[in-house]
């Protein structure tokens, strides 16, 4: 399985790379305005407060914090939307491709042609898929801690750490969606993708509004982004419902890859 792994992230190290180096300019840009967003708090929270709920929360996840300050800033401008629209693509993109991509090049009969096990080869490709959001992740949290110090952001270092854990959490799950319908059956494998976007930003769109309409309030449940909410960690608060959410979603996507792929015919 190692060896898997190892010729996997080898593949991607430049796409590693420019992920990360992307995620960081745009967070850079993000904390450098901190100061200027700090310095008008006042009248940045009156004019957020007269928008409509629902258009506030489709940006700040419906928080009561201060959107001025170093919870409510890095929740509404970071971690609740701009950074998990950035993993959550490269999660899916990942987790389709990882088994995807090899049938489609015709190169998998050659992987399964060696003396390796279906779930090994599943186990290792799914790792290094893992391994690859986490490690642009990794680097977004180090820019995140360095810059919060450069523009006098108070905020404790370990809640920082552990949000950035759920959110990477929350992001891969939706390739780990991927993944499992990739694996699964070759119905499923062409849906695969389109099925983790409408369950991420699908979700996304409905969490955020579903304070427009009492009638949105029941079916948001159904969103996993409803249950996605940094404030809370960044305030050292639990999550009992998105930790719900992650150990279900990965102990389903797990079965359903396993049982699924080791059976099925490659096409």
């Amino acid at each position: 399985m190692l060896p898997i792994i190892k010729w996997e992230l080898s593949q991607r190290k430049m796409a590693i790379l420019w992920w990360s180096v992307s995620a960081v300019v745009l967070v850079t840009v993000l904390m450098l305005v901190y100061p200027s967003i700090r310095d008008q708090a006042e009248q940045l929270n009156k004019v957020l407060n007269q928008l409509p709920s629902g258009l506030r929360q489709l940006k700040t996840g419906g928080t009561n914090v201060d959107v001025a300050s170093p919870v409510g800033y890095l929740n509404s401008q970071l971690y609740y939307a701009t950074l998990p629209i950035v993993l959550i693509i490269l999660a899916i993109q990942r987790g389709s491709g990882l088994i995807g991509k090899d049938e489609q090049d015709h190169t998998i009969e050659l992987l399964l042609a060696r003396p390796v096990r279906r779930s090994v080869l599943l186990l290792g490709k799914a790792i290094s898929g893992l391994l690859e959001v986490l490690a642009v992740t990794a680097v977004v949290t180090l820019a995140i801690l360095g810059l919060a110090k450069l523009v006098k952001m108070d905020i404790g270092t370990s809640r920082v750490l552990i949000t950035s854990l759920y959110t990477f959490a929350f992001c891969a799950s939706f390739g780990a969606i991927a993944f499992a319908l990739t694996a699964a059956d070759r119905l499923t494998k062409r849906a695969s993708t389109a099925i983790a976007i409408l369950l991420s930003f699908g979700g996304y769109i409905l969490a955020s509004l579903q304070n427009l309409s009492h009638y949105m309030k029941t079916p948001a449940k159904f969103a996993p982004y409803h249950y996605f909410v940094p404030d809370k960690t960044l305030q050292g608060q639990g999550v009992t419902g998105l930790n719900i959410y992650l150990i279900g979603i990965f102990i389903i996507t797990i079965v359903l890859a396993y049982t699924s792929f080791r059976s099925r015919d490659i096409e």
